[in-house]
């Protein structure tokens, strides 16, 4: 009976966790229908209508990206075509943006080192975006340079997803930003109007990333507070030790009849200085 005792007590332990389970799904479920849905619907109606008019006006968007080391700004890419699918259209989780950007013709460059190289071919690698290389080897077949011809296109992506595993919006942007990824979680209250409108400028370049990075004045007041206050304190540390160096220092000189010379020397020159300034 030992055996049948410890099965039953097994499916009674699986039982529970699937009892477990289905509650916080509902719950999950609950979460999304509540807060999470009404985010998503805004988000499904605002960027469905966007794309369909940028297709249709077709504005001149450039976007810089970082493709060749050798130039300051970057390379300029067209971005057009854009394209809106979402998983569900009454209950979306997932919203996705795409467009295509691509260079006016093919665009090369030469790069002299195998770091650089290497270094080179994993950003394009991580932008998934198609090149051909064309190695230049020394003597002992190992990579000296490479010619690195740029030709495109290359896929831009905005994603909106709604999580309610962890009861967050996230928003994971595809070669929109300078860096191939980025991600961002935001709760579902954080997803206003101004917020799908800045997400909108980001995508037509009109701001160049979606949080700026902006230090107030209070918060830089409260930092200078914290450093002024760090200074102190390391002054009132310091000072025993540095009482003690200088303790230490005057008896070695005293001990010593040449260092005592000397200073008895210093001493005298400085307070003839003294005398003469005061006249």
């Amino acid at each position: 009976m030992g055996l049948l005792d410890d099965l039953k007590k097994e499916v009674r332990n699986i039982r529970a966790r699937e009892i477990q389970m289905n509650a916080e799904l509902d719950a999950q479920q609950a979460f999304y229908l509540k807060h999470m849905r009404p985010v998503m619907m805004r988000g499904y109606d605002y960027f469905a209508e966007l794309v369909e008019n940028l297709n249709i006006v077709a504005p001149d968007i450039k976007a810089m990206y970082p493709l060749n080391p050798l130039l300051e700004h970057g390379v300029a890419l067209k971005q057009a075509q854009y394209n809106f699918r979402s998983d569900n259209k009454d209950c979306p989780r997932e919203i996705d943006i795409y467009c295509k950007c691509t260079l006016e013709k093919p665009h090369e460059f030469y790069l002299n080192s195998q770091k650089s190289v290497l270094a080179h071919t994993e950003l394009l690698d991580g932008y998934n975006f198609p090149y051909h290389c064309k190695n230049r080897l020394d003597r002992h077949y190992e990579v000296r340079g490479a010619t690195f011809v740029l030709e495109g296109p290359m896929i831009a992506h905005i994603r909106i997803a709604a999580t309610p595993a962890d009861r967050l919006i996230h928003i994971i942007f595809r070669n929109i930003e300078r860096q191939p990824i980025k991600r961002y979680k935001f709760a579902p209250e954080y997803i206003s109007d101004a917020f799908l409108e800045r997400l909108a400028k980001v995508l037509v370049r009109e701001v160049p990333q979606l949080i700026e990075q902006q230090v107030d004045d209070s918060f830089r007041h409260e930092l200078r507070k914290r450093l002024d206050e760090d200074n102190r304190q390391n002054k009132k540390i310091r000072a025993p030790v540095d009482a003690a160096r200088e303790a230490e220092m005057t008896a070695e000189r005293d001990a010593n009849p040449v260092l005592r010379t000397k200073s008895i020397v210093v001493g005298k020159l400085r307070e003839a200085l003294k005398v003469r300034e005061k006249r």
